[in-house]
């Protein structure tokens, strides 16, 4: 049975990808092409490729690719550039008094439709603002309010590790990021140190959790009694070291040890231990945000 010929396209870098049929078009990952969206004509890039058999066919059907985009439609796409975008609606914001951050000015393919992306401490009345701009640009404009973790994503940056933000390079979307993430890691809980430039806690963290949390079940919990491997000497545990699987004891002497936790036996409780740098009580509090800006097709 013949497969259909899919790919995957993202319409900005490091944003979502979705599927479209490509049909007869040969087509390589980092090909730019246009196709045929709900919101008209746009340019996107080819993220992934591949055959899916019409028998897992979805209920929504797939939207088509065009064509390849020829270079010139890359190097000037509308009558309209995002700068002269930018530039008028700074102008149009100061002469309605509005609270607004101007972060990104996206141009339809044609410049058939301009969707502009802001931050606001709050919720603004932008609809006179929507009718200047329609008028003065000649085109449809669509005005999208954005979140902390959004705006970072659209203008991009360094992160505190000297490398480019994780949300702005490959990070498609954005996952739940709590403190006790930085705790199980033994990180300092200083701001300065395990926020990102959007002032929440930073997606890496929730990189390593999991291997944290894993080594972390292996160990004994300091204060417990363990007995020595082949032995029924039972020691004490002082303190544990979860990144080299080793435990600080002491014996009845008062004598203190660094063991291998292969070195010790523990029957651990099914309950999972505590970190001492928690109560049991503690709320997770997650501080991810929805995505505002994706929504292309």
């Amino acid at each position: 049975m013949q497969g259909i010929n899919v790919v995957g396209v993202q319409f900005r870098r490091a944003g979502k990808i979705y599927d479209f049929a490509a049909g007869d078009i040969e087509l390589q990952v980092g090909d730019s092409v246009l196709v045929d969206s709900e919101r008209g004509p746009s340019i996107a890039k080819v993220a992934t490729v591949g055959f899916h058999n019409p028998v897992q066919k979805t209920k929504k059907k797939l939207q088509s690719i065009v064509r390849k985009a020829a270079e010139k439609e890359l190097q000037r796409s509308s009558r309209i550039s995002s700068e002269d975008v930018l530039a008028f609606t700074k102008e149009k914001i100061w002469d309605l008094k509005l609270k607004m951050k101007l972060l990104k000015a996206e141009i339809q393919f044609g410049g058939s439709k301009i969707v502009i992306y802001f931050s606001s401490p709050g919720r603004v009345d932008f609809r006179t603002l929507v009718k200047e701009l329609a008028s003065g640009l000649k085109s449809r404009v669509e005005l999208k309010q954005v979140g902390a973790r959004d705006e970072t994503k659209l203008l991009g940056g360094l992160g505190v590790c000297g490398r480019e933000y994780c949300c702005s390079s490959f990070l498609r979307e954005f996952v739940p990021v709590s403190i006790r993430m930085a705790k199980n890691q033994n990180l300092a809980i200083n701001p300065s140190k395990v926020s990102g430039g959007c002032g929440r806690l930073l997606c890496c963290l929730t990189y390593e959790n999991d291997v944290y949390t894993h080594l972390r079940q292996q160990l004994p919990p300091r204060g417990a009694r363990v007995r020595l491997k082949g032995q029924e000497i039972q020691v004490l545990v002082v303190k544990s070291d979860f990144l080299n699987q080793k435990i600080l004891v002491e014996t009845i002497e008062g004598k203190q040890l660094t063991l291998s936790v292969a070195d010790v036996e523990y029957a651990a409780s099914t309950k999972k231990p505590h970190s001492s740098e928690e109560s049991p009580g503690e709320e997770e509090g997650e501080w991810a945000e929805g995505s505002d800006i994706e929504g292309d097709l």
